[in-house]
């Protein structure tokens, strides 16, 4: 198996854990679906449907769940160069560019710009499905703990 194949089927593996799994927590509650991946690239694509549990006072979607989009899509790809480590988020900024409505979808991506040992750099962008246009955009960084080594 190649690696682009690895990458898909270790996508596939997290989407279900998300969505299926971990249902009842914010994970599962906000319904990602699988827009793609690259292993080139060592990047994941996710998409979130914009619901009304997650509107702010404006009616457009709250702040902090575009990040949890963000984390949600990073943490795959961390965890994927991690490998059997687990990756826990060191950092997370995130940029709010514009504003995002309920019904729309928003489109994260996620790129790994350097993979080490210990930690993992990633940047993110998210775009309105409808539009097209950048929402916002994220850099994040995620740490590899050897759990064989060291307790969560």
């Amino acid at each position: 198996m190649d690696g682009q194949q690895t990458m898909e089927r270790y996508l596939d593996k997290t989407m279900y854990e998300n969505n299926e799994q971990q249902k009842e927590t914010v994970n599962g509650r906000m319904r990602s679906v699988r827009i793609g991946c690259s292993y080139e690239d060592t990047s994941i694509t996710l998409g979130f449907p914009v619901q009304e549990w997650q509107a702010n006072r404006g009616g457009m979607m709250h702040g902090g769940m575009i990040c949890t989009a963000f984390d949600i899509t990073a943490a795959a790809i961390a965890r994927f160069c991690a490998g059997e480590n687990y990756a826990p988020t060191i950092s997370l900024d995130v940029k709010y560019i514009r504003p995002v409505q309920i019904g729309d979808q928003l489109i994260v991506t996620a790129k790994a710009t350097a993979a080490g040992k210990r930690i993992t750099q990633i940047v993110c962008e998210a775009r309105s499905k409808n539009t097209g246009k950048l929402a916002a955009t994220a850099a994040s960084v995620y740490m590899n703990v050897d759990t064989t080594k060291e307790k969560r």
